[in-house]
């Protein structure tokens, strides 16, 4: 039992959830500034390229095949910041699932007749 389990155990059942919900904000705001990071970078890059082909530095197929590996790199940068959210909320969610188990009235009675 971790030190998560026992401050679960300790708040009060209102406490729990105005504290999971924090967590829950605090994740989804992490999420949505890594988020708009990506698109900014996603962006830049673009208008970097465009401007690298206006410029003649780049000939039209080059173009086409750095936009192509930049957006599939992006999407990539996408899908690792939604996997990496997911799995701090399902570690979360674990910690808290077993925290709630833990504090459970009715178990407690079972184990104690």
């Amino acid at each position: 039992m971790g030190l998560s389990n026992v401050f679960y155990n300790m708040l009060p059942l209102r406490r729990k959830e105005d504290f999971i919900n924090r967590k829950n904000v605090k994740l989804i705001n992490e999420f949505l500034r890594e988020r708009k990071k990506l698109q900014t970078s996603r962006k830049d890059d673009l208008e970097r390229l465009k401007e690298m082909r206006k410029n003649r530095v780049i000939d039209g197929d080059t173009y086409l095949r750095l936009k192509e590996v930049m957006v599939l790199t992006h999407e990539e940068n996408r899908i690792q910041l939604i996997n990496s959210i997911t799995n701090k909320r399902s570690n979360f969610s674990e910690s808290n699932n077993l925290a709630t188990e833990n504090s459970d009235p009715l178990k407690d009675e079972e184990i104690n007749s």
